[in-house]
């Protein structure tokens, strides 16, 4: 690398002139290798350093892991000294209560048994007032035959003392039973007096309705009495109408000498009696008129159609007519 120093040192232009090809072949061959040579240190430094890295990597590592063991056994030895005094606190606690409830129930025992000398002394002052009882039992067995002992004849009392109380309980029941039937019969009395009461206030009601239906049909019938003579009265005016005017419509018929056609209607009988009541009256009004008319062969002024023709026709059949006899009008 030194000889090459001064090649180094002239321009590359004028240098690398005056040489071969080969020469400059041999001279970029050169220059490759000193590359690939510097390459090779650079990648035995960088090997080199890696590994130094590496090692002192690894001696982190191992120093890291030093350290977690260590805060972890010093983590631990913390976690069983809390331990420890948490259950040196438990202990002492528990002691303590236990002593507490040792203490107190040496105070209850101390009070149960002040309980149980106290009745004690009440149960020997019992025996000794009940002694006398005692004595009265064994007098009794001495003049009763039928018991031996003191327990039989207890027994026998404590068999009439449960006949008695079972005797009072079934009175009890009685009276229980007999109260329920009482307060049934209340209430189907009152029950019973509920709905007469009810059935009473309703055959009132239906009295009453009774009642206003007779007055009711009193009216109606009082009524329809008044309808009816009003209906047969009207009949009867009906029926002498009717007569009247079927006997008129006959005399007019049989008076005039126009054929009327056989009427059964006494609207058209009317209106035909009309006609003959108008003709004749206007046969009466203008008297001798209707002759002279008949001649001239005019129709007097109102006379009806029919009238004019039958004028005409006695006109024309005789020559002289009597005074005062005219032609039956219609």
């Amino acid at each position: 690398m030194d000889a090459s120093a001064p090649a180094r040192a002239l321009p590359g232009n004028l240098a690398m002139a005056n040489v071969t090809p080969a020469t400059r072949l041999l001279e970029k061959r050169r220059q490759m290798f000193e590359v690939q040579e510097a390459l090779e240190a650079q990648k035995q430094d960088f090997a080199r350093k890696e590994e130094l890295f590496r090692k002192r990597e690894e001696a982190l590592k191992r120093r890291d892991l030093e350290l977690q063991e260590s805060l972890i056994r010093f983590s631990r030895f913390l976690q069983e000294n809390d331990s420890k005094r948490a259950r040196a606190e438990k202990k002492a606690a528990d002691e303590v209560r236990a002593r507490q409830a040792k203490e107190a129930e040496i105070s209850q025992l101390t009070e149960l048994v002040e309980q149980l000398s106290e009745e004690r002394e009440r149960i020997d002052v019992a025996v000794d007032r009940r002694m006398s009882y005692q004595h009265y039992l064994e007098s009794v067995l001495e003049v009763a035959d039928e018991y031996q002992e003191i327990g039989e004849l207890l027994g026998r009392h404590a068999t009439l003392q449960d006949t008695n109380r079972d005797l009072r309980a079934h009175m009890a029941h009685c009276d229980e039973e007999a109260e329920s039937l009482r307060s049934e019969l209340a209430a189907f009395t009152k029950r019973r007096s509920d709905e007469l009461l009810l059935l009473n206030n309703r055959l009132a009601a239906l009295k009453q309705q009774l009642e206003a239906h007779e007055q009711d049909a009193a009216l109606q019938k009082a009524a329809k009495d008044g309808t009816l003579a009003v209906a047969g009265q009207r009949t009867l005016v009906y029926g002498q109408v009717v007569l009247a005017a079927d006997n008129l419509w006959a005399e007019c018929k049989r008076r005039s000498h126009v054929a009327h056609a056989p009427h059964t209607d006494p609207t058209a009988q009317l209106e035909v009696i009309g006609n003959f009541v108008a003709d004749l009256a206007a046969i009466c009004r203008q008297g001798g008129l209707g002759a002279a008319a008949a001649a001239g062969g005019l129709a007097p002024a109102g006379v009806s159609p029919p009238l004019a023709a039958a004028l005409r026709a006695t006109a024309a059949g005789g020559a002289a007519a009597q005074p005062g006899q005219l032609a039956q009008p219609t």
